[in-house]
């Protein structure tokens, strides 16, 4: 018999003080160790979302100025600022498409590095000259994106090591 049996006569059930302190030491030393790779897989999603973002702005731009038989150009939100969003323009004010806006994930920075404007898109699918993005986030020799519009309009996306 149960020492705790003896004195009530009742068995009683439950977790000791002991019990439940050594429990919650287990969960934070886990906790500990989970949370730092947590924040990684955070920042990977980001820079992977905002990656795929601007390549389905570009290809939306591309399809859109086929399909409409007119100009459409991905441009920065604010004056050359890629860092801040992009938006999809359509050249034709009576257009039946809205201007769509992208902004970038958290932590993530999106700069231009080839090209003098954000792609033009004409009625063929070509585009006015090559452009070239790297996305990178804040965290030093990570593997970012580069994203690349050749001038007969196809995007490529390959891995960019940041600085």
């Amino acid at each position: 018999m149960d020492m705790r049996e003896i004195k009530t006569g009742i068995k009683q059930v439950g977790f000791t003080l002991i019990e439940l302190m050594i429990t919650l030491l287990i969960a934070g030393v886990i906790l500990s160790f989970a949370i730092p790779a947590f924040d990684n897989v955070t920042a990977n999603n980001a820079l992977r979302s905002t990656a795929a973002d601007l390549i389905t702005a570009l290809n939306t731009a591309r399809v859109q100025s086929v399909s409409l038989r007119d100009t459409v150009q991905v441009q920065p939100q604010s004056g050359t600022d890629w860092g801040s969003g992009w938006k999809l323009s359509y050249s034709n004010a009576g257009s039946p498409e809205q201007e769509k806006s992208f902004t970038p994930r958290g932590g993530v920075s999106v700069t231009q590095t080839e090209g003098s404007a954000g792609p033009q898109f004409y009625a063929n699918g070509f585009v006015s000259e090559a452009v070239t993005w790297t996305i990178c986030d804040g965290r030093s020799g990570e593997t970012g994106r580069k994203i690349h519009v050749s001038p007969v309009g196809r995007v490529s996306n390959t891995e960019e090591v940041c600085s």
